[in-house]
């Protein structure tokens, strides 16, 4: 925290515990009780807002280390591919292929008509 947010609450303390206690309730009293309170919950607000980030940088460096594990795994794989796969692939003798063609059954009596089973 910085000096100049902790100034409401020394100068309450001050006036509060301090030598020379003041007993007096008055509006600079209040506005410094005010101060104190709204500065208390800014910090608390702060504290809660880096907790939640600093379980969000958690979860991205997990996601990264699982994404950079992913990668070295795929280019080892991509590795192992080229330098022994491809000379493989390289030595086999590729034919087209060609489907064969459907053929309907018709019936006797009528060739035009196909047969429903």
């Amino acid at each position: 925290l910085n000096t100049r947010s902790m100034r409401p609450k020394q100068w309450y303390q001050r006036r509060v515990r301090g030598p020379n206690i003041e007993l007096v309730r008055d509006p600079v009293q209040y506005g410094l009780v005010e101060e104190v309170g709204q500065i208390t919950d800014s910090v608390e607000a702060l504290s809660a807002k880096l907790n939640e980030s600093m379980g969000k940088l958690r979860n991205l460096e997990s996601n990264k280390k699982a994404l950079e594990e992913d990668i070295a795994i795929k280019t080892n794989s991509l590795n192992i591919d080229q330098s022994q796969c491809l000379r493989l692939r390289k030595t086999l003798v590729w034919r087209s292929y060609r489907p064969a063609t459907m053929f309907t059954a018709t019936s006797v009596t009528s060739r035009h008509q196909p047969l429903i089973l």
